[in-house]
C-alpha cells in the first residue's frame, strides 16, 4: 500500500490528487465501478462458489484489475493504446498487478476481517453480506487509486515536477543507500510489535484476543511509526539547519492517520490472510506475534521513507504547481538540478519521476 500513503503523505503528490476540480471528477468516475462490482456478483453468485475464499479473492482481483484499467485511462486522459505507447510494460504491468488486482485482494482481507474481528460476522458461516461488501469496497479504493496514479502521469507528462511516482521506485532506491536506518528502525519495529503482541496476549481469554490485539498492537506501532517518521526528516536536513518544529495538532493527525490506520489495515489484513487463506480457525499466539512482526517491520521502515522523501520534496519542490508546467521553467529546473548539486542520496532520475 505504499502507493496509497505517498499519494497522502508525500506533499506534492497530495496537491495533485487533492486539487477541488479533481476531488469533484473523481467522485464521479468513483460511481460506477461500485454498482459493476455489484451486478457481477449477483450475476455470479450462482455460478460461481463464491462462498470459497480463494474463489471470491480472485474473482475480486479480477473486477478491481479491471477497474485499475479504466480508472487510469480516466485519470490519464489518452487512450490506452497511446498510454501503453507512452508509459511502457512495466509500469502497466505494476498498474494491473499489483494497484489492481494485489491491492484489491487486500482489500478484500481487510473487508472480510472487519467483519470477522469487530462485527462478528464471519465470511465462512454467512457468506452472502461480506462476500458482496469484498467485491463493492476494493473496486471503488481501487478505482479511486487508479483514477489519482493516471493523473498525476498525466500532469507529469505535460511538465510538472513529480519527484517522486507513487511506484515504489524511490523507496527500493533508497533501502540500500539508507541501509543502517533501514536496519535500525525496522528492527525497533520488529521488537517493539513482538514484545506488544506476546504481553497482551496474557491478558484477556483467547475469544477476545482478535479484538485486542487489533485495537492495542497499531497503537503501538503507529506510535514507533510516528517517531521513525520524524527520524527520515531527520536524515535529509543538514547539520548546520535547525530541525522544522511539528505542532501537537500536527503529530495527533499524523499519529492517527497514516500510522495508525495504516497499522490497523496491514494487521487486519494479514488476520484475514490467515482466517480465510491459511484457513486457520483461532489464530495462536505465535500467529498474532508473527502479524504482528510483520506489521511493525512494514510501517516502520514505510514511516521513515516517507519522513525522509517528503523533506527531500520540500527542498527539490519550490515553485508554484502552476509555475512549474511552464516548459521553459522546466528546462531551468533540469540544469539547475544538474548532478553536481543533487545530494548524495539522490540520483538524477528522480527529478523527473
Amino acid at each position: 500500500m505504499i502507493h496509497r500513503l505517498s499519494l497522502r503523505v508525500l506533499p506534492q503528490l497530495n496537491l495533485l490528487v487533492t486539487d477541488l476540480p479533481v476531488r469533484k471528477r473523481k467522485r464521479i468516475v468513483m460511481l460506477a465501478p461500485g454498482l459493476v462490482a455489484f451486478g457481477i456478483y449477483r450475476l455470479l453468485k450462482d455460478v460461481l462458489p463464491l462462498s470459497e475464499p480463494l474463489v471470491l479473492l480472485g474473482l475480486s482481483g479480477c473486477v478491481s484489475a479491471l477497474t485499475a484499467i479504466w480508472a487510469y485511462r480516466q485519470g490519464r486522459g489518452i487512450s490506452l493504446q497511446e498510454s501503453f505507447r507512452q508509459d511502457g510494460l512495466k509500469r502497466w504491468v505494476w498498474l494491473v498487478g499489483w494497484v489492481g488486482a494485489f491491492y484489491g485482494m487486500q482489500l478484500s482481507l481487510l473487508v472480510l476481517a472487519i467483519l470477522q474481528v469487530f462485527v462478528g460476522y464471519d465470511f465462512l458461516l454467512h457468506p452472502e453480506g461480506p462476500a458482496m461488501m469484498a467485491m463493492i469496497i476494493p473496486c471503488t479504493s481501487v478505482t479511486r487509486d487508479a483514477f489519482e496514479i493516471g493523473l498525476v502521469q498525466r500532469l507529469s507528462q505535460e511538465g510538472t515536477v513529480v519527484p517522486t511516482f507513487p511506484n515504489g521506485e524511490a523507496l527500493r532506491e533508497w533501502i540500500p543507500q539508507q541501509s543502517a536506518t533501514v536496519i535500525k528502525w525496522g528492527g525497533l519495529g520488529l521488537v517493539a510489535s513482538i514484545i506488544s503482541s506476546w504481553v497482551l496476549y496474557d491478558f484477556g481469554s483467547t475469544t477476545w484476543q482478535p479484538i485486542l490485539q487489533s485495537v492495542l498492537v497499531p497503537l503501538v506501532v503507529g506510535s514507533l511509526s510516528l517517531l521513525a517518521f520524524f527520524a527520515g526528516e531527520a536524515v535529509f536536513e543538514q547539520k548546520d539547519e535547525q530541525r522544522k518544529s511539528h505542532t501537537w495538532t500536527s503529530c495527533l493527525w499524523f499519529w492517527l492517520w497514516p500510522s495508525v490506520t495504516f497499522a490497523l489495515t496491514y494487521f487486519l489484513v494479514l488476520v484475514g490472510t490467515a482466517s480465510y487463506v491459511f484457513r486457520v480457525g483461532e489464530i495462536s499466539q505465535l500467529g498474532f506475534v508473527a502479524i504482528a512482526a510483520s506489521t511493525g517491520l512494514v510501517m516502520s521502515v514505510y514511516s521513515v521513507y516517507l519522513g525522509w522523501r517528503r523533506s527531500y520534496e520540500a527542498r527539490v519542490v519550490t515553485i508554484p504547481e502552476n509555475i512549474q508546467r511552464c516548459p521553459f521553467v522546466m528546462g531551468m529546473l533540469q540544469q539547475a538540478k544538474s548532478p553536481e548539486s543533487i545530494p548524495p542520496l539522490v540520483s538524477h532520475g528522480d527529478l523527473v519521476k
